[in-house]
């Protein structure tokens, strides 16, 4: 397996939206991905907004996506979107995916790595994170790229009518 990193660009919607889609269970119970697990957002429409938001030129806006060589397929994805308000123009909101089917082979890692450079170049200052408390490996991750543990928020994730999960604030300081 050979994998590559490269930005974003139009077309990777559909794909992205794909790899996301394997890794659901539909149960919301055991899923890799807290946040999109059973999402029904991924319609033919809002794959045309990621791509066309893809094609834009916008240093508030970064997408990576890690490929798999062998079979043309996105093992994971990390971006950042930031703002254009004024007081709060130096950070941006920051997430990762990998597919489960390429867990544990350092890919976040490296897609997060390479995130932190684009944020740099980009003149960002801050970069945050939301964490489910019990993604294990994203806390580790966050933890070994030098983001702090800012705070909790209680019940942030919605799994079912009646069952939350809470997540941890992450920042990190761009210097």
């Amino acid at each position: 397996m050979k994998i590559f990193i490269r930005k974003g660009k139009p077309g990777d919607g559909k794909a992205i939206a794909a790899s996301l889609k394997e890794c659901c269970n539909g149960e919301c119970k055991d899923c890799f991905n807290r946040y999109l697990c059973n999402e029904k957002s991924f319609t033919e429409k809002n794959i045309s907004r990621i791509d066309k938001r893809l094609s834009l030129k916008d240093e508030r806006y970064c997408v990576l996506v890690a490929i798999d060589k062998d079979n043309d397929k996105i093992a994971g994805f990390c971006s950042f979107i930031g703002n254009r308000l004024e007081r709060t123009e130096h950070r941006a909101e920051c997430g990762w995916f990998v597919n489960i089917n390429y867990a544990r082979k350092g890919i976040a890692t490296k897609l997060l790595t390479k995130l932190l450079i684009e944020a740099r170049k980009s003149g960002l200052r801050k970069l945050e994170a939301e964490v489910a408390v019990d993604n294990l490996a994203s806390v580790k991750l966050a933890e070994k790229l030098g983001f702090v543990r800012e705070g909790l928020k209680k019940d942030s994730i919605k799994l079912s009518e009646k069952r939350f999960i809470d997540s941890f604030l992450y920042g990190k300081v761009l210097s």
